[in-house]
């Protein structure tokens, strides 16, 4: 006896998969359904996948890592005392020498920067006038004994505020610095207890000042806080004004006065700063200097302490600053064209999503750059569609790259979709 074949009497049952589906809905829709349903269907979205960002990594870090390691081996390869470098555009110091050391007359620098907190002058503005006193010729007496510098003047005369920083900070007058501290200050205890509160907010932890001239030895800071120094003085408009005159004129037969900066006529683009000098001091000196990087513009930092002799502070932070010049970076941080990720359409085409543009920076040490990729859904259109964008993040500016299509991208054709139901409809 024969068993029957279920199957037989349900053909359906036998068909392979495509029949259960695209068969099935063309019995139930009719060609015309199956159709429309196909044409009309919205098909998944282009899958995209981000090229690798291996290489673009390791080549940040490592030009990070070359512009520190330059910047330290500078300072390491000054063997004649403390010396520290840093930039305007970077919170970061290289130092030799952590040790605080006699700053002699760059003590000046903190004295005005301090006073002007107290009595701001604007830059070409004279300021308050202050009346020479006895107690002024008194201390001005004292420097002559100790072999400081001084420029004796009647009692009674009136010097304004841009004679008494003109004398300081050119030709290093030890008289008009201590006149400039009393007017703005006080005396030599409240001026030691300011000069610490500032300093404190500064972030100088090696300074301390015991009177404003720096003809106390007990006046020291390390090399790396007189760079912090530096910037904040040049920072000042009023003592960046002072710190570049090469000369000036003043009344009462002094005549004219030159700027102590050895550098300051000499070597291109410098613009300040001070020098120091004493017998425990040694020679000191902290110079600013205004340069290309790589086509970026920055002020360098150099301080150099304790050395032997005017000329050899002058050599040392001459080779400094050249030795800073290989410290900074250039970077490309977008590629043109670059493959930032490549779109996979529904029928398999893959279209490369790339930059349209460029971005480049110059690192300086102990900066660093970054970039972030942000892509929009693809869908059809012609070639050049932007897709995206690449921000960048750096020292010299944040700027935006747009991504954009290789190729067209081409929706799939009418005879693609009804050929291929299981892609069209979603099906496993």
């Amino acid at each position: 006896m024969t068993t029957p074949d279920p199957a037989a009497s349900h053909p359906s049952r036998r068909r392979g998969p495509w029949v259960a589906g695209g068969v099935t809905v063309a019995l139930l829709l009719g060609a015309g359904g199956y159709t429309a349903a196909s044409a009309m269907t919205p098909l998944a979205a282009p899958s995209v996948t981000g090229a690798d960002q291996t290489e673009w990594n390791e080549m940040t870090a490592a030009a990070a890592t070359a512009a520190t390691e330059t910047a330290q081996a500078a300072v390491d390869a000054q063997t004649g005392g403390a010396a520290a470098i840093g930039w305007q555009d970077s919170d970061e110091v290289w130092s030799n020498d952590p040790a605080p050391r006699p700053i002699a007359s760059i003590s000046k620098l903190v004295t005005v920067l301090v006073g002007l907190e107290r009595v701001p002058l604007e830059p070409g503005a004279d300021g308050a006038v202050h009346v020479w006193s006895g107690e002024d010729a008194a201390r001005q007496a004292g420097y002559i004994a100790q072999d400081g510098v001084a420029f004796p003047i009647p009692i009674g005369t009136e010097v304004s505020t841009r004679q008494m920083l003109t004398l300081a900070l050119l030709p290093s007058a030890n008289d008009f610095a201590a006149a400039f501290a009393m007017m703005t200050i006080g005396d030599d205890a409240a001026f030691s207890d300011t000069v610490s509160e500032w300093a404190d907010r500064h972030g100088l932890d090696s300074l301390f000042l015991a009177e404003p001239t720096g003809m106390d030895e007990a006046n020291v800071a390390s090399a790396a806080d007189v760079v912090r120094i530096g910037r904040l003085a040049l920072a000042n408009p009023t003592i960046a004004e002072f710190t570049g005159m090469h000369s000036a004129d003043l009344p009462w037969g002094i005549g004219t006065v030159k700027n102590t900066n050895p550098l300051l006529t000499k070597l291109p683009g410098v613009v300040g700063l001070k020098t120091g000098r004493s017998s425990s001091a040694g020679f000191n000196l902290v110079t600013a200097q205004e340069s290309d990087a790589a086509g970026r513009p920055v002020i360098k930092f150099t301080a150099v302490l304790g050395r032997d002799s005017g000329p050899d502070r002058a050599y040392a932070s001459s080779a400094l600053l050249t030795a800073m010049d290989g410290a900074a970076q250039p970077l490309q941080l977008v590629h043109p064209q670059e493959l930032i990720a490549t779109a996979t359409t529904i029928d398999g085409e893959q279209i490369e999503l790339v930059t349209d543009g460029s971005a480049n920076t110059v690192l300086l040490p102990g900066e660093a750059a970054s970039r972030d990729v942000a892509l929009d859904p693809v869908t059809p259109g012609t070639a050049g569609q932007r897709v995206g964008v690449v921000t960048v993040t750096s020292p010299t500016g944040d700027a935006e790259v747009p991504v954009v299509t290789a190729a067209a991208i081409v929706a799939p054709d009418l005879w693609w979709r009804l050929t291929h139901p299981a892609l069209v409809f979603g099906w496993d």
